[in-house]
């Protein structure tokens, strides 16, 4: 029972260590902590501050943590777990609701996760979550940290941003059908309508209004003999229409019974 009260103590104390705000390798404003010193004071400074200015203005937070080994600072078994008790710890997430989206690198054998926590499950689906990792995974295998973390973060505001405006991405959904997208879309339509009309009407400038039928007939086109018709019966079948399930391509965000969406994986 000691072993155990003493092996959480230092957990405690690792994690204590890890957010202290004054940390040279952490930005001023406490949102990227480069742990596993991957980049210049300066550049951790300039990404800390863009995340900050995202975050206060989507009243969402999110968070950069490298670590050399994630192990050193959490007993969860995967980067996951890891990052899922980093977050808790550092007391991350913005407003009540702790709001926020993370990613965790551990570089010595190069995992990283990415998860998500109150309102950051609803601005980062999965279909979104998946999307995500597409702008920086391929930065990392080229141990390209900086630029990796600043595709992460600008894809992070244009996700927020749409999110906030009603439209997060997921399955289905139009990265252009926000408000601007949808005048835009309104603009063009009505610029191509005025464009077809024009073209038809001076097309047509050289028509005129005939007042009698027999102009539209074609001499000799028309020879009407007697003609009858007898209806004797009619035969109705029903067809049955059969229509499509949508339930199978549903989109939204699987949440962890702790809270928390995200995966892991390896760069």
């Amino acid at each position: 029972m000691k072993k155990r009260i003493s092996l959480i103590v230092v957990w405690v104390l690792m994690l204590s260590l890890l957010c202290l705000p004054a940390s040279a390798a952490q930005g001023r404003n406490g949102y990227v902590l480069d742990a596993a010193e991957l980049m210049p004071d300066e550049f951790v400074t300039a990404l800390d501050d863009q995340a900050a200015k995202m975050s206060e203005l989507y009243r969402c937070g999110v968070y950069i943590i490298t670590v050399d080994d994630f192990t050193d600072y959490s007993s969860a078994s995967d980067t996951y777990g890891a990052a899922k008790e980093l977050y808790r710890a550092c007391e991350m997430g913005y407003g009540s609701e702790k709001s926020g989206v993370m990613l965790l690198l551990s570089v010595a054998d190069r995992d990283y996760a990415l998860i998500a926590y109150g309102y950051g499950n609803t601005a980062f689906t999965d279909y979104g979550k998946e999307k995500l990792k597409e702008v920086f995974l391929d930065d990392f295998k080229k141990d390209d940290w900086y630029g990796g973390f600043s595709d992460y973060l600008n894809k992070c505001e244009s996700m927020l941003a749409s999110a906030r405006a009603g439209s997060p991405l997921d399955k289905g959904t139009n990265p252009a059908a926000g408000p601007v997208g949808m005048v835009i879309s309104l603009v063009l339509s009505a610029f191509l309508a005025f464009v077809v009309c024009t073209v038809l009407k001076s097309s047509m400038q050289s028509v005129h209004a005939q007042t009698e039928a027999d102009v539209y007939l074609r001499e000799g086109s028309l020879n009407i003999s007697r003609r009858e018709d007898r209806f004797t019966y009619a035969t109705t079948q029903r067809v049955k229409r059969e229509t499509k399930s949508s339930s199978g391509s549903s989109g939204g965000t699987t949440v962890d019974s702790d809270g928390f969406s995200g995966s892991s994986g390896k760069f």
